[in-house]
């Protein structure tokens, strides 16, 4: 049996969708722009450690490593991953770089991956629901009252 913590995996899931229908009213923007970007990132990279957690996977080394375990074990699709891992890239000028952003190349290279981040909130969905193993959700109230 593998323990999810599902609702912070819907959590994430739904914010993850939010900031994919938000890109579209941030293209102007810059500052909104880098921080969706930036968040679609981020939000990927934890609902993939969740689940890798979950499914006791391998450890994954980095950000891109948490998309191969995830294309690896089939959550996603060989495309969504690739298009992933090429806006991955963005991390560094977002988190270091930021004040000489190329906001442009920026815009263009979610443009582009937007729709694979929608296609990773599908791929995970269908991955939960059609894995054939138990899952069982758990809260942090909820571990302490099996004690």
């Amino acid at each position: 049996m593998y323990f999810v913590d599902s609702k912070t995996l819907n959590l994430k899931l739904n914010y993850l969708e939010q900031l994919t229908i938000d890109f579209e009213d941030v293209k102007q923007s810059p500052y909104a722009l880098e921080r969706v970007a930036h968040m679609m990132i981020e939000s990927v990279v934890d609902v993939g450690n969740l689940i890798i957690d979950a499914f006791i996977l391998r450890d994954p080394g980095n950000y891109k490593d948490v998309i191969d375990i995830m294309e690896l074990e089939k959550v996603f699709q060989p495309s969504t991953a690739e298009e992933i891992r090429i806006s991955i890239d963005y991390r560094k000028e977002l988190t270091r770089n930021y004040e000489n952003i190329d906001h442009d190349a920026l815009r263009k290279a979610f443009e582009q991956a937007t729709p694979y981040y929608k296609q990773a909130i599908a791929d995970t969905k269908h991955f939960l629901v059609n894995e054939n193993v138990a899952i069982t959700a758990f809260g942090e109230g909820d571990k302490n009252e099996r004690l």
